[in-house]
């Protein structure tokens, strides 16, 4: 046992002792190791962070959310609106359609608000979104940043408008994009006749596993009667990106892994051969005197699994400095970079990188494995 402390302490000096001799070889090795590892922790948090965003993208919008958008028929066309056909989706869900009009309201202190356009189809449904029993004016405002029930006095083109402010249910926002809307009765829309519309559909299923095949069976009736220009969107369809978004990111991990491995295999590998060919006569003597060949390799192993891990953590320490400034540059939602929500730095998260390192600081002192097992005589020979 007493041999052992003495050979653990041994070794530890020789190699505090290297360090000392050469630190510019330490910090060549350590800068390096940090870099790779950024780039690698930044490229993985990329990763998350999207698929973060869509998850958020999904959850704010509903699984069960359908919208679809159709050029507005025109005098020329035969063929059903598209409110009449697809009635009977009232059966299976929360069923809106509406009319979008290519103009804007103007609202006090110059806002602008999309204008919709309901008809008798849209009733149920546009009470159910708003959680409104029966509404007490036909023109309404879903607004923030307005006190509901005020009312607020709306011009579009040269008409004035007295609507309600409602509060904008959260499904909305799939139509606004979070600017205000204002809501107007087709009974009182008859002045924007000449004015070219969009006719649209929002349709929230009763049960999101059904809503796939409501799409391929809307899109089949919509070839059918002849719409040609349509768009159906639903975050159903982004579960497939969000599938292949994590596809992606384990294919990059694993080629940027195997990039980051390798490279640390040739450094630290040359720089260990160099140093041990520095010292081979050293070497050679200590194991005359009974020094095995599994304590100079564990020697080995120890030194680059230290300036790895020191190196890993100097990574992510940088990497939590910088994230904010990196993704708010690279486009991200600010909501999604706090790092007390989620930190992909931790130890936890990066143990794929852990074992890459592991196993490449393993990699890199096979050579002196391999030279470590020819004889004393050979080598001072």
């Amino acid at each position: 046992m007493r041999s052992l402390i003495l050979i653990f302490v041994y070794l530890s000096k020789d190699i505090l002792k290297r360090w000392f001799e050469t630190p510019g070889a330490v910090l060549a090795r350590i800068l390096i190791a940090i870099s790779l590892c950024l780039l690698f922790l930044f490229m993985q948090a990329s990763f998350v962070l999207t698929e973060k965003a869509v998850e958020k993208k999904i959850e704010s919008f509903g699984l069960n959310t359908m919208i679809l958008r159709s050029s507005g028929q025109s005098k020329t066309e035969v063929r059903p609106s598209l409110d009449q056909l697809l009635s009977s989706l009232t059966k299976l869900g929360t069923y809106f359609p509406f009319s979008s009009l290519y103009l804007n309201a103007e609202l006090s202190g110059g806002k602008r608000a999309k204008v919709l356009i309901y008809n008798d189809h849209s009733i149920s449904g546009l009470n159910s979104l708003m959680g409104l029993d029966q509404m007490s004016e036909p023109v309404f405002l879903a607004a923030y940043g307005y006190p509901e029930a005020m009312m607020e006095r709306v011009k579009v083109l040269n008409f004035f408008f007295d609507a309600e402010v409602v509060k904008p249910p959260s499904v909305l926002r799939y139509i606004s994009m979070n600017d205000p809307v204002l809501f107007i009765p087709q009974s009182m829309a008859k002045s924007f006749e000449s004015f070219s519309i969009q006719e649209s559909v929002l349709f929230l299923s009763d049960d999101s596993v059904d809503l796939e095949k409501i799409i391929e069976t809307t899109e089949a009736l919509l070839k059918k009667e002849g719409f040609d220009r349509y768009e159906i969107s639903s975050p159903i369809k982004w579960v497939g990106e969000l599938d292949g978004i994590k596809d992606i990111r384990m294919k990059a991990q694993a080629i940027g892994g195997g990039f980051v491995g390798l490279l640390i295999v040739l450094i630290f590998g040359s720089i260990a051969v160099f140093e041990y060919r520095q010292n081979i006569f050293a070497t050679a003597l200590f194991k005359s005197f009974g020094l095995h060949s599994n304590h100079l390799i564990i020697r080995y192993l120890l030194e680059g699994l230290i300036l790895l891990m020191v190196s890993f953590f100097c990574a992510c320490q940088l990497a939590q400095l910088f994230h904010s400034l990196v993704f708010k540059k690279a486009g991200f939602d600010s909501s999604l970079l706090k790092l007390d929500s989620y930190n992909p730095y931790f130890f936890s998260e990066n143990s794929y990188l852990l074992s890459v390192l592991g196993i490449a600081t393993v990699v890199a002192i096979l050579p002196i494995c391999i030279a470590l097992r020819k004889s004393v005589g050979k080598v001072l020979g």
